[in-house]
């Protein structure tokens, strides 16, 4: 219930952009040429229906276009602010991005999105992000993808007849590149199967692994000094043990090398419903 409701206010927040950050843009623009305000008009326009469209089909592709254009919005909103100058409806603008973009990024969504992806039996949950990723290298792959697209338009909307078509191809690649590098977080995955637990993360291992439930003999909190291998890949948050009765061979992908593990640490980013979800089908777990 509380997903529901998470996902459908986002849904009518987004649905109702268009009055607020999209007024605010339409005054921020009033004094720019005809040609390039039409441009950006469009691409916004593009982007909050491409937005709406990924609220209303959760899927990880879904989930990717929806935290690229999300953030987006609160950029153009801050930008649109600058320029037409503070405001009450600037302010309020200012709020609704700034709370789709929460709302966007929260483990809610994210969980609902991957799961969707589900096929019969399944469970899947989301893991968390490597704490390198978001703290260094998500930023710079967000605004090069996000200005690769929208650069090359614009320029050629302001009369760079040269530099824009250049700029255009030159920044498609460039988007296309972190697009799919930002999906790989979309694809991280802790999954209920009906034969037990299958870990999918390519930044972790080179292929998915399978745990069957009568080999797992825990799943929970970390104790503290575990001497479990770490396939967190540098994820912050409440790292989970899963201990395993007999060791399972598994790839990582900094090596590729097989090896055999008779205990796991990885990272959700919804630790609660990891574990009622592993109570349900009857799989040991610790108590948080």
């Amino acid at each position: 219930m509380t997903e529901r409701l998470w996902l459908w206010g986002l849904r009518v927040l987004w649905a109702s952009l268009p009055w607020s950050v999209g007024r605010l843009l339409g005054e921020a623009l009033e004094g720019s040429s005809g040609a390039f305000a039409t441009t950006a008009a469009a691409g916004a326009w593009g982007a909050w229906a491409l937005g709406l469209t990924a609220l209303l089909t959760p899927h990880t592709v879904s989930l990717t276009a929806l935290r690229v254009l999300a953030p987006a919005v609160l950029a153009a909103a801050c930008w649109a602010t600058v320029a037409a100058g503070p405001s009450a409806g600037a302010a309020l603008a200012l709020a609704f991005a700034a709370v789709a973009t929460v709302g966007a990024m929260s483990p809610l969504v994210g969980d609902r999105f991957i799961d969707a992806t589900s096929y019969g039996y399944e469970r899947r949950s989301a893991l968390r992000a490597p704490a390198a990723v978001l703290t260094g290298a998500l930023a710079p792959t967000w605004a090069l993808t996000v200005g690769g697209v929208a650069a090359g338009p614009l320029l050629w909307a302001a009369g760079h007849r040269v530099l824009g078509p250049l700029a255009s191809a030159a920044g498609w690649l460039i988007a296309a590149a972190g697009i799919r590098a930002m999906h790989s977080l979309a694809r991280r995955w802790l999954v209920f199967v009906p034969a037990g637990l299958v870990l999918h993360d390519r930044t972790a291992l080179t292929s998915p692994a399978l745990f069957r439930r009568p080999v797992v003999t825990s799943l929970g909190p970390a104790p503290a000094g575990s001497d479990a291998r770490d396939f967190t890949a540098g994820a912050g948050g409440l790292v989970f043990e899963l201990r395993l009765a007999e060791p399972v061979a598994v790839t990582p992908a900094r090596s590729g090398d097989p090896e055999k593990v008779s205990a796991l640490l990885l990272v959700p980013t919804r630790p609660a419903v990891v574990l009622a979800e592993a109570r349900e089908r009857r799989i040991a777990t610790m108590p948080p």
